[in-house]
């Protein structure tokens, strides 16, 4: 366990608030719904999960008084008390009450799986459709998110050792994480340290349909003193029309005929460029909602939205961003994509970014 926090002078103290919350009413916490990304186990008739486990992975600060039995739960301005043996919590002074009981059992703290929801809300708002607004561009129900490198390819390497490809890969589950509580269908291209060719990784989007492709990669720079964070659309060195020419000259077309063929090409050439620009359209507007999300949450600068010929991109048929999370070339860029607990608010910018694009795509904001 760590430290303890408490001394006997605060036992009065914590005797009296949970007499009062025992007395007093409570708010019920409803029971958690949808996907729950931890193991459970049966007690008092419902679901249960280990409760410090979830702690350390999403960077959640906790304290615990074997004394008074109070345990401190703390993650940004959240700040719960709660009680072994108790079903009350202390929200920001708000009582509330969950489904059961936080319980000990062979030395682990177990709490209802609706706790979670309390210490980490889901990232989706889903607000009410604005009656004035009649924009719906296209409904966003699945993503698929891509960990960069892999395997033999590390990716960028910082200089206290930390491999860009074991950052992206924790980062990118926690995205897909926290895209499931929100209802989406998410996946990540990988869920292992193994290397995927670039073109599979847009290719397996574009098999599975998916409505949007986030790619997550972290920066390096010879000048170890940049910081902040880049998200990248697709673009190409040459212009609009030579683009979709060449994309429709790869083509296999199987036409004898030359005259049809000259027409099913021009028209190939017009059908792709359109397909193109609409996604790009789109992938600059999800890069500026992302953008968004991660600067007010995280406090980061964002270097730019930008456009840049990235392999792993092409040949996406959604819209498709490249998210660089920050800067392992810098010291203090390392150190933050090194903590779980940066990791996990990084995540939940991405992932409120996204929802916010398909509150946006739904005109529903």
């Amino acid at each position: 366990m760590k430290g303890c926090f408490l001394r006997y002078k605060n036992l009065f103290f914590y005797f009296s608030f949970f007499t009062f919350i025992f007395l007093g009413g409570c708010a019920t916490v409803p029971r958690a719904g949808g996907v729950f990304p931890y193991p459970t186990i049966s007690m008092h008739d419902q679901a249960y999960f280990a409760l410090l486990p979830m702690c350390e992975v999403e960077g959640i600060k906790w304290d615990y008084d074997p004394l008074s039995k109070v345990l401190i739960l703390k993650k940004e301005k959240v700040d719960l008390r709660l009680l072994v043996g108790s079903a009350a919590i202390s929200d920001a002074g708000t009582i509330k009450k969950l489904s059961g009981p936080i319980d000990i059992k062979n030395s682990v703290i177990y709490a209802p799986t609706g706790l979670r929801g309390i210490i980490t809300p889901p990232v989706c708002k889903f607000p009410e459709k604005k009656a004035v607004s009649d924009l719906y561009l296209r409904s966003v129900d699945s993503v698929i998110v891509d960990a960069g490198h892999g395997g033999k390819d590390p990716g960028a390497i910082g200089k206290q050792g930390l491999k860009e490809k074991d950052v992206v890969l924790d980062v990118a589950q926690r995205v897909r994480q926290e895209l499931a509580r929100c209802g989406l269908e998410a996946d990540t291209t990988r869920s292992s340290d193994v290397f995927i060719p670039l073109p599979g990784r847009s290719q397996e989007a574009n098999e599975k349909k998916a409505d949007l492709f986030v790619s997550i990669h972290a920066n390096a720079n010879r000048s170890r003193w940049i910081e902040g964070f880049e998200i990248y659309y697709l673009t190409e060195s040459v212009d609009d029309d030579a683009r979709a020419l060449a994309a429709a000259e790869n083509a296999p077309l199987e036409i004898e005929d030359s005259n049809l063929h000259t027409r099913w090409l021009s028209l190939k050439a017009m059908l792709w460029d359109l397909v193109y620009t609409e996604n790009r359209k789109e992938s600059i507007e999800l890069a500026h909602f992302i953008g968004r999300a991660v600067c007010k949450k995280m406090g980061l600068k964002l270097l730019g939205v930008k456009g840049a010929p990235f392999a792993v991109l092409k040949g996406a048929r959604m819209p498709a961003v490249l998210v660089e999370i920050g800067y392992i070339s810098n010291r203090d860029g390392e150190r933050k994509l090194r903590d779980t607990q940066y990791r996990q608010a990084m995540a939940e910018a991405i992932a409120g970014g996204i929802m916010d694009f398909k509150n946006y795509c739904e005109g529903k904001r």
